[in-house]
């Protein structure tokens, strides 16, 4: 349940720094802006710092003690289901948690039942965007691990997390990402993007100790807690970026308001080798 060894941050940013990819990345980028290797190594590690996880058990047990409270005091109650298809191929797969996206709820939610559920806690790939002034620090220490939205015209940066994820996988972490990108407005699925599905693909393709499986994730909410900016914005309104100061807006008039029950589904478990075997070559 508790997962592998982790390693320091600091461990972890020097093996990311030794991939071949990433040398090969410094070397070709501290040539292209003409500056020493030394120092676009040193931007590199910049970059590792920024993307990495800094994953605590203490911070996960202080979490669910402040989640089971939250859960209280907005939900009437959260029904789960299905959770044995997760148990039974986590046994012996490397899971990779693809759950819809439709609020800011669902990542801790859903690490919430794991953490009941006595199933080791993914990894978690976030958007820069939420790494906001001590929610930022929190989030990392509960598995999260940050990425930029583009990542088009940076080699370096590219090299630099795809090796981070590599890492993860070689390692026999868990992970979750949404494959929509963000969150959806509307409720419908939004089309996937593929960056983190190529990434992982890679990885199964330079083999590892444990095959990998998808495990697709659903949440249901009677009522969302960004519904209200969600209107918003279909009527023609900005979308509002992160900050601390709209966080702590927001959890003040949410806090105040019930949002009845919430519906957690795990879908039937998709293990990768045997569905590309399935494929046409």
């Amino acid at each position: 349940a508790i997962g592998p060894d982790l390693s320091h941050r600091r461990t972890l940013t020097n093996s990311i720094m030794e991939a071949a990819s990433v040398r090969e990345a410094i070397q070709h980028t501290a040539e292209e802006n003409k500056e020493s290797e030394d120092k676009t190594l040193a931007r590199a590690r910049g970059y590792a710092m920024e993307i990495a996880a800094d994953y605590s058990h203490t911070t996960i047990r202080a979490l669910e003690l402040f989640l089971n409270w939250l859960w209280n005091r907005l939900y009437d109650g959260i029904r789960l289901y299905n959770l044995d298809n997760l148990t039974q191929v986590a046994r012996d797969h490397e899971v990779i948690y693809v759950p819809c996206h439709r609020s800011h709820i669902d990542y801790l939610l859903l690490s919430y039942v794991l953490f009941y559920g006595g199933v080791m806690l993914p990894h978690i790939a976030a958007g820069n965007n939420l790494n906001l002034p001590v929610a930022g620090p929190l989030l990392r220490r509960g598995g999260a691990f940050f990425m930029r939205r583009k990542f088009a015209g940076d080699a370096l940066y590219t090299a630099v997390f795809e090796s981070y994820v590599d890492h993860l996988f070689t390692h026999g972490f868990a992970m979750e990402y949404f494959v929509e990108g963000g969150r959806s407005r509307s409720g419908r699925m939004l089309s996937a993007r593929w960056g983190m599905l190529r990434m992982t693909l890679g990885a199964h393709n330079r083999g590892l100790r444990r095959p990998l499986a998808f495990v697709p994730v659903h949440f249901s909410y009677e009522r969302i807690i960004e519904g209200g900016s969600y209107l918003k914005e279909l009527r023609g309104g900005e979308k509002e970026r992160e900050s601390l100061l709209g966080l702590l807006r927001s959890a003040r008039q949410f806090l105040r308001q019930r949002f009845g029950g919430v519906t957690v589904t795990f879908g039937e478990p998709l293990p990768l080798p045997a569905f590309l075997a399935q494929r046409p070559t």
